[in-house]
């Protein structure tokens, strides 16, 4: 596995954005509507930054795969986090799909295991 690096951005939404592409989890969040294929990539490009800033993204060696890894325990609000949801509002959930949002992110924390479940090393 490669570690990524800004310049690898556009390859990880693309891979994203495909495998993601009939996933009815995602297609529940994005809007439905002629844009639907953008608002994934929207949504892809979203999980790049957030893992960029709270967690580890990796390409399989001949970057056909890729892994994002979010750390719970480290994801923080930040101004460039609060940018980044604004911009998921605006460009994939849109604002009538903020409620269904939030409640199924609500859903999916009750059942985390709320302890670490990673060991991490560079």
């Amino acid at each position: 596995m490669i570690k990524v690096t800004p310049n690898d951005k556009a390859l990880v939404v693309n891979i994203l954005a495909q495998s993601f592409d009939d996933n009815q989890s995602v297609n529940y969040i994005v809007k439905q509507d002629s844009k639907r294929i953008q608002r994934i990539r929207v949504l892809m490009d979203y999980s790049f930054e957030i893992c960029s800033l709270f967690g580890a993204i990796y390409l399989s060696n001949d970057k056909k795969a890729c892994a994002l890894i979010l750390f719970l325990d480290q994801k923080r609000t930040t101004l460039k986090s609060i940018l980044l949801d604004l911009k998921l509002i605006l460009f994939c959930v849109g604002w009538s799909g903020i409620k269904k949002t939030l409640s199924r992110e609500s859903l999916i924390k009750k059942i985390q295991p709320k302890e670490k479940m990673y060991l991490y090393g560079s």
